[in-house]
């Protein structure tokens, strides 16, 4: 759940007054301008990813006020990103403390349930978040999910309808729905309902996928191909789609187009069986960052940015003196397209250490890419400075050159 309204009260704008504020709400209106400022700046540092910095605001916020709900929920969304669950079901069970009726509290709580396997604590705690502070959307289609893991697929199916009902624009309760009903044997049911989902979020990669793979349960093998065509490119490391697509040419008569598929397939299965077996054992062992390393190697053999970055972000926060790490990760957020986040962050690995050749390298590649040239070339330079012979710098300089005699022949 969002928080940047609760902390628009912080820094002064009007809310509500007199007997109706919550417990919550008057400690915003008490709180020392510095500290809403360190807020501030620690959830803003959550959107950013940077965890470490978040959790040292927090910090700094706790010391000058110790019983402030919204630090403690903040921090328990930060831990939950970290997988340290049990850190933050503490956090978000010292927010209820504080205040009982504080919005979330009791919802994360359960997401953090479910995500432990812990599926009746989890709708436990949806059920008293509806009951004691209100039912949302997004709280009817997370308790639908833990009822269908539970195995109780009615109630699974009125939880999503209740989330429907009070959004018609919940893409993900339709999706879910449709697979609930797909498992359950009624396929075209379930396709009516992931098409909506799909009509609302039409560019999702994923909804195309659970519509494919239904239209091929339907015999329907045009339209799965269709759908699984352009999954199966984006995703070379997706088994399902390669799979299912291979399953889709075989069945259309098109036997080397499977065959091809099928290859692909078998190999995006050992990576993900590799993958599987990475999480396994930060399960049993959050607290080894070697798997958390590992995780976020095999996903970014992959092709999986997003998830490496977030893996790798695990392992910086408890290893920030680690700078080799700290480069690996801004090269990672450089490739998955984050460029200002990738230049802060070799920029801050170069202020520990100004003699890192790889940080400059990869930092002027970052600027490049932002088309920042001036500061691409003066990064090139300076391993020139400390690594006159450096292949790659000559390399990207030399480009640099050609460009910049291209433009002034215009």
């Amino acid at each position: 759940m969002k928080r940047t309204l609760i902390l628009l009260c912080v820094i002064g704008l009007s809310c509500q007054s007199g007997n109706d504020l919550t417990i919550a709400e008057r400690q915003r209106r008490e709180l020392a301008p510095d500290a809403a400022r360190w807020l501030i700046e620690a959830e803003r540092a959550y959107d950013r990813g940077v965890y470490e910095l978040a959790l040292m605001y927090t910090d700094s916020v706790e010391a000058s006020a110790a019983d402030l709900a919204d630090v403690h929920y903040l921090r328990g969304h930060i831990y939950t990103n970290l997988n340290r669950l049990d850190i933050a079901h503490a956090a978000h069970e010292k927010v209820i403390e504080v205040d009982p009726a504080y919005p979330g509290a009791r919802f994360h709580m359960g997401v953090n349930s479910f995500r432990r396997g812990k599926l009746r604590d989890a709708i436990r705690y949806y059920l008293a978040e509806a009951a004691e502070v209100a039912p949302t959307t997004q709280l009817y289609h997370e308790l639908g999910r833990a009822y269908a893991k539970l195995g109780v697929p009615d109630s699974a199916r009125w939880a999503y309808e209740e989330a429907i009902s009070l959004d018609s624009t919940n893409t993900m309760a339709y999706m879910w729905l449709g697979q609930l009903l797909e498992e359950g044997g009624q396929v075209a049911e379930a396709l009516g309902y992931s098409l909506k989902g799909l009509a609302l979020r039409p560019d999702d990669l994923d909804y195309q996928y659970i519509v494919g793979t239904q239209y091929l349960r339907l015999l329907d093998h045009d339209s799965a191909r269709i759908y699984l065509e352009p999954i199966a490119r984006a995703w070379p490391w997706h088994h399902g789609a390669q799979y299912n697509l291979g399953q889709v040419y075989r069945r259309l008569g098109k036997e080397d187009e499977a065959r091809r598929y099928e290859v692909r397939a078998d190999s995006a299965q050992q990576m993900q069986q590799q993958i599987n077996e990475a999480e396994d054992a930060i399960n049993h062992d959050p607290d080894n960052l070697d798997n958390w390393i590992r995780l976020g190697t095999l996903l970014r053999e992959s092709g999986q940015y997003a998830r490496a970055i977030e893996a790798f972000k695990v392992a910086a926060v408890n290893m920030p003196w680690n700078l080799i790490l700290q480069v690996n990760l801004a090269t990672l957020e450089m490739e998955n397209g984050d460029l200002e986040a990738a230049i802060a962050r070799y920029r801050a690995v170069l202020s520990a250490d100004a003699e890192l050749t790889d940080a400059w390298l990869n930092l002027g590649v970052a600027y490049a890419n932002n088309t920042q040239y001036a500061a691409a070339r003066a990064a090139w330079e300076q391993v020139l400075r400390m690594d006159p012979a450096n292949p790659a710098a000559r390399s990207h300089l030399s480009q640099l050159d050609a460009l910049d005699e291209s433009e002034s022949s215009l």
